[in-house]
C-alpha cells in the first residue's frame, strides 16, 4: 500500500470507475477500493431500479394502447342499430349484455397492468439481490416451500384469485359498472384479481373480496327497464288517467334530449294494484343502462305535471322499480 502511494500508481482496475475517482481524490488505497465497491453497487442498484420503473411504465402504456385498439371496433351508433343488434341472431349472452367494450377494456387494462407491475418488480428485486452476490437458489427453494404452505393455509386467498379470474373471463362486470355484490352496492372503481373496489352512493369506498361474492346484480349491462307505478284515487277515471300518463311518456320518448336513450316504444302495462284507498297504473320504458335513473326521475316529473295540468289528482302511493333494473344513481 505504501509502495503504491509512493509511486502514485492506482490500485484500481484500468478505466474510469468509482475506485479510480476516489483514488484521485484521496490517494488512499483502502478507501478507494472499499468505497469504490460500495459506490459501484449503489449505481448498479440504482440503474436496475430506474430500468424497472421505465420498463413498467412503457409496458403499461403498451398494454393500454393494445387493449384500446382491440376493443375499439365499430359499434352501433344509433338506437335503431342497437335495437337491430339486440334482435339479431347473436348468442343469448350477447343479446343481453350488448356492447361491453369500454368496461371490458378498462378492466383488462387494470388487471394486466397490475400483473405487469408484480412481474417486473419481482425480477428487479432478484437482480438487486444478485448484485450483492447473494445465492438466489436457496431463496427460490424456500419461496417454493413457503408458497406450498401458504397454499394450504390460505385457501381463501386462492379462492379470491380464482373467483377474480372467472369474473374477468366471463365479463360479469367491469370498471364503471354499477353492481350489487350482496355485501355492497355501488360503482366499480377498480377491479383486481383478489378485491373489487366499489364506491357507494354515499361516498363510502367498499373493498369486497372476489371469493365472497356469491351473486352479482349488474345494473349497467346494455339496457334497463324502468317501471313506474303511478298511484291514483279510487274514484279516478282509469282510461282518462292512463291516456294522460301515456301522453306524457310518449312526449318524453320523442324529446330530442331523451330520444337516443329510449330503446323501444313505451309500454302501458295496465292497472297494477287496486285497493279501497288507491288504484295504481303501471308503465314501462326500456332505456340505456347509464341513463336509467335520470330517465326515471324525468318521467316522474313529466307525469306529475301532466296529471296536474289535466286536473287529475294522484294518490299517496309509491314508485316501483324492479330490483334487477335499477340501483344507486352514479351521477
Amino acid at each position: 500500500m505504501e509502495l503504491l502511494a509512493a509511486t502514485g500508481e492506482s490500485p484500481c482496475n484500468a478505466g474510469f470507475n468509482a475506485c479510480s475517482l476516489l483514488w484521485r481524490v484521496t490517494e488512499s488505497e483502502g478507501f478507494a477500493i472499499d468505497g469504490g465497491a460500495v459506490v459501484d453497487k449503489f449505481f448498479e442498484v440504482l440503474i436496475i431500479a430506474l430500468v424497472a420503473l421505465v420498463l413498467r411504465w412503457v409496458v403499461n402504456r403498451f398494454i393500454a394502447r393494445i387493449i384500446k385498439q382491440v376493443t375499439s371496433a365499430k359499434r352501433p351508433q344509433s338506437i335503431s342499430e342497437l335495437t337491430d343488434l339486440l334482435g339479431s341472431s347473436r348468442t343469448r349472452r350477447e343479446e343481453i349484455v350488448g356492447d361491453r367494450s369500454k368496461q371490458r377494456a378498462a378492466t383488462l387494462t387494470s388487471v394486466l397492468q397490475h400483473i405487469n407491475g408484480i412481474v417486473i418488480i419481482s425480477v428487479a428485486a432478484m437482480m438487486i439481490l444478485s448484485a450483492f452476490n447473494l445465492d438466489l437458489a436457496p431463496i427460490l427453494a424456500s419461496a417454493g416451500i413457503v408458497g406450498v404452505a401458504i397454499g394450504f393455509g390460505a385457501q381463501n386467498l386462492v379462492q379470491d384469485y380464482l373467483a377474480g379470474i372467472f369474473i374477468l373471463l366471463e365479463d360479469q362486470y367491469g370498471v364503471g359498472d354499477v353492481i350489487d355484490s350482496g355485501e355492497a352496492v355501488g360503482v366499480v372503481e377498480d377491479m383486481g384479481l383478489r378485491v373489487t373496489t366499489l364506491r357507494s352512493l354515499d361516498g363510502t369506498l367498499w373493498y369486497v373480496r372476489n371469493g365472497q361474492i356469491m351473486r352479482v346484480g349488474n345494473f349497467s349491462q346494455s339496457w334497463a327497464y324502468v317501471v313506474l307505478d303511478i298511484p291514483m284515487p279510487p274514484t279516478v277515471d282509469v282510461d282518462e288517467a292512463s291516456d294522460t300518463i301515456m301522453e306524457a311518456v310518449r312526449e318524453f320518448a320523442d324529446d330530442d334530449q331523451w330520444r337516443e336513450h329510449v330503446l323501444m316504444e313505451p309500454e302501458y302495462l295496465g292497472v297494477a294494484t287496486m285497493t279501497i284507498d288507491e288504484i295504481t297504473v303501471r308503465v314501462g320504458v326500456r332505456t340505456t343502462s347509464d341513463e336509467q335513473w335520470s330517465a326515471g326521475r324525468e318521467l316522474r316529473r313529466r307525469i306529475s305535471e301532466k296529471l296536474k295540468d289535466s286536473g287529475i289528482a294522484m294518490g299517496g302511493g309509491r314508485v316501483y322499480v324492479p330490483r334487477g333494473s335499477a340501483g344507486p344513481t352514479p351521477d
